[in-house]
């Protein structure tokens, strides 16, 4: 080989240039890591921080927490209310761990990250809140409930806020069942569409008992759903209510039926259903009017009403029944008030938890010749010592002035006893709590040495009745198996707005 073949110059770098190339690559390979991290975070990391327990689904934190950290709804304006009360929750939570003697949860499942569009507002999840804590204070610091053993600790269930991310919550309330303070109730449940029965079905196959708060559709209770009850009426009974209230009355005699025609709506199916056939003689004549709703479905913008009401002032019908949730009847009576048959008063019907119309815009009813006629489960005259008349207790329920008594105690500076009826979200979710508590209480002596469950909490269920009954804040409350877990003696207050200046008519449930 020449000299020339053997000589070339050598390019590779030193051992040392190297290692140091490649310690460069590492660290910025390292530097790509965290920029990457800092954009995107495991599901766990977004919601509150690792450990929390919560898992972001849809933009929206889900899970089971005992009050911290808190759900807050999609409005910004009322974070630090909600903020609050979970504090409360927390501290009551954390009282109840650290003292000697029997414990047990009660979950409150719902939809604890409202937005806009919602089937329920932050407003009304607020007040669920409030009453579900009142109800686990008067558990743990009276002997309102019973005696206070096993104590309650209250867990916060969010499934989302349309109800459709119930099913890994669900699980872990299951997994709950086994802890050292077990879980032996769910209360709340949320409103009436198909994710609700869905996870109530799923509950009910553990053989966990649940108490529904404000959920009144057909199929959503024991005859359907094995160890579901209901403190609300059913949609049955709100419609036999104000059946009976227009029976009373001369000037009502021919109605049209408004409905909504959202497809996973069960609450507007069943109360449709409910409305047909028991204003079959007055809506005789005169064909349905449907809508697409908004409240469920986040397909529609807004409801289309003026076709409606032009058909309602040509059949000249003098009821309208309204089968539809509290966001459309607003839009709705937004279109009457421009009406071609300004003239012709008109008495809408409708079915809803608590109070739904304003104080501002009772007088714009009365201009416009409009009388909303409301079957509730609440009625506001109640803060007042007043209230329906014609019920077995006459005025106010028997329960209500200590479910307001407690809420000064345990809520001081949350405002004025009047924001408690002022949706009846904070009566029906006190009520359905408090109604877990008593059944629990009802079995479990610890005398046996057995350890409260959810078994025999769903067993107990049906021992509410007779000398049992549920002194509740909405009612004196029976359930028994012949009512299918609707609340038996449950009052149902028909509210004029605006007032006829005639007492408000009291419908009250049968006992049995």
């Amino acid at each position: 080989m020449s000299d020339t073949a053997s000589s070339h110059t050598d390019f590779s770098p030193p051992a040392r240039t190297v290692t140091r190339l490649l310690a460069v690559v590492g660290v910025l390979a390292l530097l790509a890591a965290g920029v990457a991290a800092a954009v995107w975070l495991p599901p766990r990391l977004a919601c509150d921080g690792p450990g929390s327990g919560l898992v972001e689904r849809g933009g929206e934190c889900t899970g089971v927490t005992d009050g911290a950290p808190a759900f807050v709804p999609g409005e910004a304006a009322l974070h630090e209310e909600f903020r609050k009360i979970q504090r409360r929750i927390k501290a009551e939570n954390d009282r109840v761990a650290g003292q000697k003697g029997p414990a047990v949860k009660i979950a409150l499942l719902s939809t604890l990250t409202p937005r806009v569009g919602s089937p329920a507002s932050a407003g009304q999840i607020l007040h669920s809140l409030q009453g579900a804590h009142i109800a686990q204070m008067r558990a743990n610091h009276s002997r309102e409930l019973g005696d206070p053993a096993p104590q309650v600790q209250l867990y916060l269930a969010n499934a989302g806020s349309a109800h459709d991310r119930w099913e890994p919550v669900v699980e872990e309330l299951l997994g709950m069942t086994g802890d050292a303070a077990p879980l032996v109730a769910v209360a709340g449940l949320g409103p009436s569409v198909e994710a609700t029965r869905q996870a109530a079905e799923r509950l009910s196959a553990a053989d966990v008992p649940m108490v529904s708060s404000v959920a009144s559709a057909a199929g959503l209770r024991h005859a359907e759903i094995p160890g579901l009850v209901r403190v609300t009426p059913s949609n049955t009974d709100f419609v036999s209510a104000l059946h009976a209230y227009v029976g009373a009355r001369d000037d009502l005699d021919s109605a049209i039926l408004v409905h909504d025609e959202s497809p996973p709506d069960l609450h507007v199916k069943s109360l449709t259903a409910s409305f047909r056939s028991l204003f079959a003689d007055e809506l005789e004549g005169h064909a349905p009017q449907p809508f697409q709703g908004t409240s469920v479905s986040s397909d529609v913008p807004y409801s289309f009403f003026d076709p409606v009401v032009r058909n309602i002032c040509g059949a000249d019908a003098d009821m309208v029944l309204f089968s539809g949730r509290t966001t459309d009847l607003h839009h709705f009576l937004d279109a009457l008030h421009v009406r071609t048959c300004l003239s012709d008063p008109l008495s809408v019907l409708f079915v809803e938890t608590g109070p739904v119309i304003a104080e501002e815009d009772v007088e714009r009813l009365r201009e416009s010749g409009i009388t909303v006629v409301h079957a509730s489960a609440s009625d506001p005259a109640w803060s007042d010592g007043d209230g329906a008349e014609g019920g077995p207790e006459g005025g106010a329920p028997a329960g209500y002035a200590a479910f307001e008594a407690a809420y000064a105690t345990h809520l001081p500076g949350a405002g004025d006893t009047g924001r408690l009826l002022a949706d009846g979200y904070a009566v029906a979710h006190h009520d359905a709590v408090m109604t877990a508590v008593r059944a629990v209480r009802l079995t479990h002596t610890g005398e046996d040495g057995r350890d409260p469950s959810a078994a025999q909490t769903a067993r107990a269920l049906f021992l509410l009745n007779e000398d049992n009954t549920v002194r509740a804040a909405g009612g004196t409350l029976s359930f028994s198996t012949s009512r299918g877990g609707d609340p038996g003696a449950k009052p149902v207050p028909v509210l004029e707005i605006p007032a006829r200046g005639t007492a408000h008519r009291l419908y009250v449930t049968p006992a049995l």
